[in-house]
């Protein structure tokens, strides 16, 4: 009897045990499941918000641009078309492509239609691809504007420039159509939340498309910088060189006049500070070309190397947080445009505030602004690399003498009138200066 109320007592233990640890076992899952709930909702609030924020700034930022240059009419020049283009698609992204992905981003899911899921899909790529393109067009334009100034004019005509537009469209349409005839498809992705190409499908199509659309115009901009900040420090170097040459003879001729102990003293004054200039338009070139080749790396790097990842090892190669932060990083690319190619641009800055608080910020005559706009697309394209106005004019090709004459984003004038005929003839003796040295260099070359 004993042993049977003992073998009693250890089952009743036993039971109340079992049921405690139960108990326990199934508050800390609903605990943890609340808990999962409640990091979801945070998660969700926290991307929901970074996309809304996103958009707005991409709607915003470009749409400021685009209007400037509309109503401005002296500013759509041939180069500004570019750039026009730019970011009128940007635009077109924020209004066509990101409310759908705000709106999948909160409910989680794509509820807008296997049709629309196709037609946005090929949209969001159509504008990635074009305006990646549009970059490498920018840069080519760039690099003739600096390298050849002289026939300039003549190699981008207006229909080569509407010319080039199409073919970037046309270019862009060809890499995002093979989805639409079975090579690799177009799925909605639920850690990009957006229809996109199934970059994981089909590696081939997904090496092809970086290739066409992505690492072409990255080449580019790559070698026509390149190209463009040489050509900065060969010209930076002959203004140094001829203010050099000049002050030097400056100084013989004032020693005849004057002390040799002053001359000498203001002649090497002369030097150092065209000596800051020199290093200080090299720097700020340099530092210009950084940021427009940095910001394409930045904003793009991280998706491509997403998307690389899911065509070599598959769809959960890379978490959900980072493939996100990837795809929304990229949209971000939309933003630094309008900011480096529009808001950066003296002219175009100034234009805004005119349009924006009246005229105070607004006063040149409409003759002034006819003469800024016959150099403006070469004279704005050699100064947002940061060299100095009189090596914008020796590059341009600005000879001109006697009356008021602008270069609009440079600020760099002549006047007869201004009542400081020493500055006038210091710039017109450093331009020449720097001819007289670069035609020597010729000779020696011939030589």
């Amino acid at each position: 009897l004993l042993f049977t109320g003992a073998q009693h007592v250890l089952a009743v233990h036993l039971q109340y045990a079992l049921m405690m640890s139960i108990n326990s076992s199934l508050s800390y899952k609903n605990a943890s499941g609340n808990l999962t709930l409640l990091e979801n909702g945070v998660d969700r609030i926290t991307e929901s918000i970074a996309i809304i924020v996103i958009a707005i700034f991409i709607c915003l930022g470009n749409l400021v641009i685009v209007l400037t240059l509309y109503k401005r009419s002296y500013l759509l020049t041939l180069s500004n078309k570019f750039v026009f283009s730019l970011t009128l698609s940007n635009f077109l992204l924020s209004v066509l492509v990101l409310p759908f992905v705000v709106t999948s981003s909160i409910k989680r899911e794509w509820i807008f239609g296997v049709v629309w899921c196709n037609f946005s899909a090929l949209l969001y790529m159509l504008i990635s691809s074009a305006s990646m393109l549009t970059l490498g067009l920018i840069a080519i334009d760039r690099y003739y504007a600096v390298l050849y100034p002289m026939v300039y004019p003549r190699k981008i005509t207006g229909n080569r420039a509407v010319v080039a537009i199409v073919y970037v469209w046309l270019h862009s349409l060809i890499g995002c159509l093979p989805p639409l005839f079975g090579w690799s498809s177009l799925e909605f992705d639920q850690f990009k939340w957006m229809c996109v190409a199934a970059w994981h499908k089909q590696a081939g199509y997904t090496a092809f498309w970086q290739i066409w659309c992505a690492l072409l115009p990255f080449m580019i901009m790559m070698i026509c910088y390149g190209f463009i900040f040489r050509v900065a420090r060969i010209k930076a170097r002959k203004i140094h060189c001829g203010s050099v040459v000049i002050a030097e003879e400056d100084t013989q001729r004032n020693g005849r006049k004057n002390s040799s102990t002053s001359t000498s003293s203001s002649g090497s004054r002369r030097n150092a500070f065209q000596g800051v200039v020199y290093s200080a338009n090299q720097c700020k070139a340099l530092i210009t070309i950084l940021v427009v080749i940095g910001a394409f790396v930045i904003t793009w790097g991280p998706y491509m190397v997403v998307i690389t990842s899911e065509a070599l090892w598959g769809k959960n190669s890379i978490s959900p947080t980072l493939e996100t932060l990837a795809t929304w990083l990229s949209f971000t690319s939309a933003i630094c445009h309008p900011l480096i190619y529009g808001l950066w641009n003296k002219t175009v800055r100034k234009e805004l505030l005119g349009m924006c608080f009246g005229d105070r910020y607004y006063r040149e005559s409409f003759v002034q602004r006819q003469r800024t706009s016959r150099l403006f697309s070469i004279s704005n394209r050699i100064t947002d690399l940061g060299l100095s106005p009189h090596l914008t004019a020796l590059m341009a090709g600005e000879r001109t003498l006697g009356h008021s004459s602008s270069t609009g984003d440079t600020g760099f004038s002549y006047s007869q009138d201004s009542g400081n005929p020493y500055v006038l003839a210091k710039g017109w003796t450093i331009c020449m200066g720097a001819v007289d040295c670069f035609l020597h260099q010729i000779s020696h070359r011939l030589q």
